[in-house]
């Protein structure tokens, strides 16, 4: 079977996106799918996801389906910056016309979001729902019966998040260069998340300044950015200093997002991330 397929950059995330009114590939052979393609090839370089797009179900209101899958082949979970690659690539592709579509609609899989492309500084603004979780502050127990505080966030997907200054006197060793292998890993598996979570380490720069990296789960590794778990960061960076929103989020990739939300009784409204969204190459490819 040949597949033409798009290498997209979200913010330094990559994946490999597929138009499946073509293709017809089903969720699971997605699953199987993911694994091969999201591997390092002559074609493509290795990627930390795939994501097919869909037309939306007539009278949905919706302006396409995005299923998203990690390079292990898990499906079902939330990617903030492939949602923007998914808006960029679906309006490439002809599911939408821009101009005449102020709001962009689509489910994935099963959750409904908005997003907004801005010409001006050619970025995609993607809207997300209150989050199902937020868990703060929380005890973990690291090596040697040492506990650091932590917080949880579910925004579609599971994401520890955790205050790099206060780990780093466990983990001995600077933001820059500590093994995020390793630590990435003791969180990700950690007791406390049953169903194990992307582990999220920051360090704040300036007053709305945030520096991240992430070991994302499914991928198994550090990401070069992540959306929803800087989305996590900046609520985390919230509730425990006070930080304020619009925040910026500077990925190891470089490239920023920029997150924002309002309080409303107690709550999260209008929670959005914002960034670039791009094509880096389009291939034939045969499987």
């Amino acid at each position: 079977m040949n597949l033409d397929v798009s290498l997209m950059s979200g913010a330094g995330n990559t994946f490999v996106v597929m138009d499946n009114r073509k293709h017809k590939i089903s969720v699971a052979e997605g699953c199987e799918l993911a694994q091969t393609l999201c591997a390092a090839s002559e074609h493509l370089p290795r990627t930390e996801g795939m994501m097919l797009i869909d037309d939306a179900p007539s009278g949905s209101g919706l302006h396409f389906v995005m299923q998203f899958f990690n390079p292990d082949g898990s499906h079902g979970a939330m990617c903030g910056n492939g949602g923007r690659c998914a808006v960029h690539f679906a309006e490439r592709h002809g599911f939408f016309h821009a101009a005449h579509t102020p709001e962009i609609w689509f489910a994935a899989p099963e959750t409904k979001y908005k997003a907004e492309i801005n010409r001006m500084s050619n970025t995609v603004r993607l809207f997300f729902p209150e989050p199902e979780e937020i868990d703060f502050p929380m005890l973990l127990t690291l090596d040697d019966g040492i506990k650091i505080t932590a917080g949880f966030v579910n925004v579609g997907s599971d994401h520890a998040v955790i205050w790099f200054p206060e780990a780093g006197g466990v983990i001995q060793a600077g933001f820059n260069g500590f093994d995020i292998a390793k630590w990435g890993a003791v969180v990700r598996h950690h007791k406390a998340f049953p169903n194990g979570a992307n582990a999220n380490f920051y360090t704040i720069i300036g007053e709305q300044t945030i520096r991240l990296r992430t070991f994302e789960r499914g991928v198994e590794a550090e990401t070069g950015a992540c959306g929803t778990g800087a989305i996590s960061t900046a609520i985390i960076a919230h509730l425990r200093h006070e930080m304020m929103p619009p925040i910026h989020i500077f990925p190891p990739s470089g490239s920023e997002l920029i997150v924002n939300f309002f309080m409303n009784h107690g709550g999260l409204d209008e929670i959005s991330l914002e960034g670039g969204a791009q094509v880096l190459k389009t291939a034939t490819m045969s499987v």
